[in-house]
């Protein structure tokens, strides 16, 4: 008892962090002194059991090719693989289990400083069980199903090899991580669409795990090779050229080695930017190849920033460009500075996720989405980052989506609240549906269709200043269901000939709404559900690609159980290199 308060843990147990080791990038890839390049985190903590299991991850490790079952230790406030050798982080499972843990909660958090409040998983329970050695197959995944990340592991061929582990590596955990969050924040983003939708996911996922190797010290340290003596290094290494290159053949090409066999998936993305005709060429169809051309925007982005932010650390940034004996700055600052584009890089991108519309996703949106959150919350952009991103995106011939935010602070006629509750805008699914009803036609939503309330989430974001910038964001989705015949007829377009008249089809629309600290509406960003065009394209690339479901219907699913997505997805295939 402490002034009559009693705590359920003693004072002095850890209360919301600690720190622990983990390996930064990949066991192949060794630091300065040779062994595994680790780095030390803070990992957000909460009260745990035997798993580990806290309050928002539980660690399973049961294995299904041995039978093999542990439950290993919580994790505490001592680190128990602090000084551990190589050999252990690569054969015990007490650390594997201890790295997928951390490296998910560590991913988890990030989301959930960016967008100002917890973030739900999408299938509806707390906590995502993390199985680290699931399968002996080269594959990790996300199953909605089992509410799970799926993180396998390859058997050695000769007896005295080792087997390589999928949960070992960082970018994997945080690959797959960030799909059950994106899953939670617009799960309709897994319905069967226009490609962008499902190389979103995978693009998105892809960004956080390259950023977040990047925001790690130690990982760009090395990347920029070795210091003198005093720790500085040449300044010609940190030139946008020399940065794009050595963070491109130390870093990126690792990011993703393990499930492409070593052939680096971002390395390929990053090398060979998109062509110009990209989104006219078949390939790019495919979810991880066109998902490779936001990777592409994201790295040069990166690469500006950092180069941005070095200017304000050199004594001499207009001098003239040396190496050797010249200019020199110290690697630990140049890496700090990387580290520091990477987390704000990232911060960036994921506060547009709650900009984006709730379907129907097209990269225009996201660009869109990022643009409109970061002005809600850095409205000076000193920087110019806005400006980059748009030139980024620009340079990939993707546009800002047209007519599709209203601005209703400026709109002609501003919506009605009589009879509203402020306070219900907030957290009331059933309040923010009467708003929309009463407002339908000043906000141009069509109530010809079923339409329902999705989610309604306050967020608190802190700007630069460290002012907070409070508002409440809710979605709302409209569905149809019809023939491709009675489409064609309410919409005067025709389908490919290969749509039979009398196949069902589903369409989607909707929309998000953001209402400020006071309850009135801001901004709706929405994609209408009688955009027949957009819905024509759709119907006719899901009858191309055969995303029908076992009923032959369109636009309902994609045949397979929903879990089932991303092991399609992730599987390995040594033919293409291409498929994580």
């Amino acid at each position: 008892m402490t002034d009559g308060v009693e705590y359920a843990e003693p004072a002095d147990e850890p209360r919301t962090h600690v720190t622990l080791r983990l390996i930064a990038q990949d066991p192949a890839v060794s630091g300065d002194d040779g062994r595994i390049l680790t780095a030390r985190v803070k990992v957000p903590w909460s009260r745990m059991e035997d798993g580990p299991r806290g309050a928002r991850l539980h660690v399973v490790d049961y294995d299904s090719a041995t039978g093999r079952y542990i439950k290993h230790e919580p994790l505490g406030k001592e680190d128990m693989f602090a000084d551990a050798d190589d050999e252990v982080l690569r054969t015990d499972p007490a650390f594997h289990a201890q790295h997928v843990y951390a490296t998910a909660a560590r991913t988890l958090s990030t989301f959930e400083t960016a967008l100002g409040r917890r973030l739900p998983w999408g299938f509806g329970s707390h906590q995502l069980f993390l199985v680290p050695h699931a399968f002996a197959e080269a594959n990790a995944y996300y199953s909605f199903e089992d509410r799970a990340l799926l993180f396998g592991y390859v058997p050695p061929v000769d007896p005295r090899g080792e087997a390589v582990y999928t949960c070992l590596s960082h970018d994997v955990v945080v690959h797959e991580t960030t799909h059950a969050v994106l899953d939670g924040l617009r799960r309709r983003f897994l319905e069967p669409s226009l490609p962008d939708q499902a190389a979103f996911h995978e693009g998105f996922a892809d960004i956080v795990a390259l950023l977040s190797v990047f925001s790690i010290r130690p990982v760009i340290e090395q990347a920029l090779g070795r210091p003198d003596r005093s720790g500085r290094i040449p300044r010609g290494r940190i030139q946008p050229d020399a940065l794009r290159s050595s963070m491109l053949a130390r870093v990126a090409e690792q990011v993703g080695s393990v499930l492409t066999q070593g052939r680096g998936a971002l390395r390929e993305s990053a090398l060979n930017p998109p062509p110009a005709d990209w989104a006219k060429r078949p390939e790019f169809l495919e979810p991880h190849r066109r998902g490779e051309v936001l990777v592409a925007i994201a790295f040069d982005l990166l690469i500006e920033i950092w180069h941005k932010r070095l200017q304000a650390v050199l004594s001499r940034p207009n001098g003239e460009t040396a190496s050797g004996r010249g200019i020199t700055i110290d690697r630990a600052r140049a890496a700090e500075e990387g580290a520091r584009a990477a987390s704000q890089l990232l911060t960036m991108l994921i506060r547009g996720l709650d900009y984006l519309p709730p379907v129907e996703f097209d990269f225009g949106d996201l660009l869109n989405a990022v643009l409109l959150a970061d002005n809600e919350v850095v409205p000076d952009d000193d920087f110019g980052y806005r400006q980059l991103l748009m030139d980024g995106f620009a340079r990939a011939g993707i546009q800002r989506s047209a007519d599709r935010v209203t601005d209703v602070l400026d709109a002609e006629l501003a919506p009605r609240y009589l009879g509203i509750n402020f306070a219900g805008l907030r957290s009331d699914r059933d309040e923010v549906f009467r708003f929309l009803w009463q407002n339908a036609r000043r906000l141009d939503v069509s109530t010809d269709y079923y339409t329902a309330i999705e989610s309604v989430l306050p967020t608190q974001r802190i700007g630069p200043d460290g002012l907070i910038v409070p508002e409440s964001v809710a979605t709302y989705v409209q569905m149809a269901d019809m023939t491709a015949g009675e489409f064609t007829d309410e919409s005067g377009l025709q389908l490919s000939a290969g749509i039979d008249p009398r196949t069902p089809v589903q369409l989607y629309g909707g929309g998000t709404l953001i209402f400020d600290q006071f309850g009135r509406l801001k901004l709706h960003i929405h994609k209408r559900l009688d955009d027949w065009r957009r819905q024509q394209r759709r119907l006719d690339h899901l009858d191309r690609t055969g995303r029908r479901d076992t009923s032959a219907r369109l636009g309902f699913s994609d045949g397979v159980a929903r879990g089932q997505t991303f092991a399609q997805l992730h599987r390995t295939q040594q033919s293409s290199g291409e498929t994580w």
